[in-house]
């Protein structure tokens, strides 16, 4: 038969951990063997005898910290360092307030101004309107004033602001178009009004009808030079008042601007 000592079961975790630590140290005692000597800095002759700045830094005693600077000690890895500044302390400082400080609390005034804020309030109250409610009959008259707008309104019919509106447009696009220039007229001419424009398409007209009045008055037998001679004048002045009846007819006429 087996004894007690045979069943015993082993601890592998502990086990585990014992030959890790134990190849940690033989590596550990490796490295310490391969590593080489440490050699010692060169350093010139010539500054053997200048004391290094940093021996001197930790070398100066420690000055107190002020009270303000373990204010929110627990949280100043929070966030950037700060740089502490030591400001010069003005010994004298009364002379520069512009209230003299009080020896005693005593000698404070405190300035009050006693309001009835009660009665102001009243006043308010009085002259403030309440807004009420319509009353039932209010509200009847109302529905009937919209029935009345909405019987007497014109379906479909334009409103007399847009009739205006249109007019206004209309005579501005009219006055635009008078006064803007004919992309036809040539260089140095202007366009002749309308009024004179008719007024002298009249006149030629009236001077055309006395022309050929005047050739039928000629005497037709007649063959002497004289009568010749007239016919043909007023034949070619009735040829060039029939060329201008042409000219002024037209619903545009351009006249030549005397410089």
């Amino acid at each position: 038969m087996r004894s007690n000592s045979d069943f015993r079961v082993k601890n592998q975790l502990n086990e585990n951990v014992r030959r890790l630590r134990e190849i940690q140290r033989r590596c550990r005692q490796k490295q310490v063997e391969k590593q080489e000597p440490v050699r010692a800095l060169w350093k010139s002759e010539k500054y053997s005898n200048v004391e290094s700045k940093i021996k001197q830094d930790v070398e100066k005693p420690c000055t107190p910290r002020p009270h303000s600077a373990n204010f929110l000690r627990a949280h100043s890895r929070a966030g950037p360092p700060v740089k502490l500044e030591s400001r010069p302390v003005t010994p004298d400082v009364s002379n520069k307030l512009t209230v003299p400080a009080a020896s005693t609390a005593a000698e404070v005034k405190m300035i009050r101004h006693n309001f009835d804020f009660i009665k102001v309030n009243g006043i308010n109250a009085k002259h403030s309107g309440v807004h009420r409610a319509p009353s039932l009959t209010a509200l009847d008259d109302l529905k009937k004033r919209q029935q009345d707008l909405l019987s007497h309104h014109q379906f479909g019919a334009v409103p007399g602001y847009l009739q205006k509106r249109k007019n206004v447009w209309r005579e501005q696009e009219e006055s635009r178009i008078a006064n803007s220039p004919d992309p036809n007229m040539p260089a140095g001419h202007r366009q002749l009004p309308e009024g004179e424009r008719t007024e002298t398409l009249d006149l030629l007209q009236q001077k055309q009808k006395n022309v050929i009045g005047q050739i039928q008055r000629l005497p037709i037998g007649a063959d002497t030079v004289r009568v010749k001679q007239e016919r043909q004048s007023l034949e070619k002045q009735l040829t060039e008042i029939e060329e201008a009846i042409k000219i002024f007819s037209r619903p545009k006429v351009f006249v030549r601007v005397e410089s």
